[in-house]
């Protein structure tokens, strides 16, 4: 399979039916699930997509090590290019390496604001300049983590970036829908992660002129590929 048939059919095509053609650039979309159901992997692989089709991706890890995300990265993407038979997937994967870079904070460390100084030291220093950002390790528990929600909902406006966020939530805390209830005014997407029958389902739960009957999305729990639910 070539490159552009791989976009073309991957399952997150689905999440770009709707009136605003999915997550639109100055948009915030987030994912949410407990710990260990797929939010890295859901991100990475919205990234590859961008990577794929030639956008260039900042990953913002907070609490991982630049080491354990790139492992993340070259995992999925071989298991996405031999499910795919991808057709010269090594000159794929090179090309995609150089549109994407990964930025670590400490869990303690990270502020918007300090991302926003690193990313702009990368672009006035003609070093890198990403068009989509995805950030992992925002946790609901947090104090701050609606301020948190509203300065990457700013960075994204001003930016005229797409910005993805992952959030874990807590079993303590109810269920997955009352979590991400108080953060939808903040996003423009949201999702959520949830263990089902057939893997990990994947939950729309806020997405403007979604289409009507579209197949139900999850994490193959192998894998954690994406895939469309029969």
């Amino acid at each position: 399979m070539l490159k552009s048939e791989l976009v073309a059919r991957n399952p997150l095509r689905i999440l770009d039916q709707t009136r605003d053609g999915g997550l639109v650039p100055g948009g915030l979309g987030l994912v949410a699930a407990r710990a260990g159901t797929g939010k890295t992997a859901f991100l990475i692989q919205v990234a590859l997509d961008n990577l794929f089709r030639d956008t260039p991706v900042l990953h913002v890890s907070i609490g991982d090590t630049v080491s354990h995300v790139k492992a993340w990265y070259e995992e999925l993407f071989r298991d996405l290019a031999e499910g795919y038979d991808l057709e010269r997937a090594r000159e794929v994967w090179a090309e995609a390496e150089r549109n994407r870079m990964i930025m670590t904070f400490r869990v303690q460390s990270f502020t918007v604001q300090k991302l926003e100084e690193r990313l702009t030291d990368l672009v006035e220093q003609n070093i890198f300049a990403p068009r989509t950002v995805v950030v992992d390790g925002l946790d609901a528990e947090s104090d701050n983590l609606d301020e948190v929600l509203e300065e990457l909902a700013e960075f994204a406006r001003t930016r005229g970036l797409k910005v993805w966020a992952a959030v874990r939530t807590h079993r303590d805390k109810g269920d997955l829908r009352h979590a991400v209830d108080p953060l939808l005014p903040k996003v423009q997407l949201a999702l959520g992660l949830q263990p089902g029958d057939g893997g990990i389902e994947l939950h729309v739960i806020q997405a403007p002129g979604a289409a009507e009957g579209a197949p139900p999305l999850s994490l193959d729990p192998r894998t954690f590929l994406l895939k469309a639910s029969s």
